[in-house]
């Protein structure tokens, strides 16, 4: 409760001293026009929170299990990652598929999981340096698919790493740039609801790797929403 307080009276306090000093300081439309968009951005922001909130709670809620169908993750992974390469090239980032065949269907929410795919794919485009790589990659180990996003950014460094799916909670990489902390809180919850893992390590070639472990054919209920630390 503090924390959302926190983060929804920053917006609000700055939304409310604007409009009052312009509501006797504006001497043109145009200086009103200008307050009013700064506004509404503000305003958005705000209700970006919200909106973030109430998604989490309604997933951990379990009231999306009744939507749980076959998932083809191959192809969820491949319209995320053309979602996003319009906004990666405009930073001149490739974004590169690599899908291991045969991989099973897995049983899930298909929206929610292209939801989490899209705000790992997200973050990895946010962090990664001018002319950097994205990988995302489809495998199988045994009996566990992989759903893996990596970047060629900063990383996150090993001793925030079980910290970074709690809500409002935002790595050292992350503090300077725009964001509210909720994006891996929501990923968390649909890891959660699934019965998932998700793993955060190194990327081999530097930068940061998420994976997202789904069981197959084994009991799912024994796996859990955890940050492992690499070595």
């Amino acid at each position: 409760g503090d924390a959302i307080a926190h983060d929804l009276r920053t917006p609000l306090t700055r939304l409310r001293a604007r409009l009052e000093r312009s509501r006797t300081g504006a001497h043109s439309l145009a200086e009103l026009e200008e307050v009013i968009d700064q506004s509404l951005v503000w305003l958005d922001q705000t209700l970006s929170i919200i909106t973030a909130i109430l998604r989490i709670g309604e997933i951990q809620h379990k009231h999306r299990c009744a939507a749980f169908s076959r998932v083809d993750v191959a192809q969820v992974l491949a319209e995320a990652a053309e979602l996003y390469e319009p906004i990666a090239e405009d930073k001149s980032i490739r974004i590169c598929v690599e899908v291991t065949h045969p991989l099973p269907f897995l049983t899930g929410d298909r929206d929610l999981l292209f939801e989490a795919v899209t705000n790992l794919i997200d973050n990895a485009v946010k962090f990664t340096p001018a002319c950097g790589l994205v990988r995302l990659e489809v495998s199988r180990r045994g009996a566990i698919c992989i759903l893996a996003v990596e970047d060629t950014g900063p990383g996150i460094p090993p001793a925030e790493r079980d910290q970074v799916f709690r809500r409002f909670y935002r790595a050292e990489p992350a503090r300077h740039t725009v964001g509210n902390g909720l994006g891996l809180g929501l990923i968390a919850a649909i890891v959660e609801l699934h019965g998932f893992q998700a793993v955060i390590t190194d990327a081999p070639g530097g930068g940061c790797r998420f994976e997202i472990l789904c069981p197959t054919t084994i009991d799912r209920g024994a796996l859990h929403t955890a940050a492992v630390i690499s070595a």
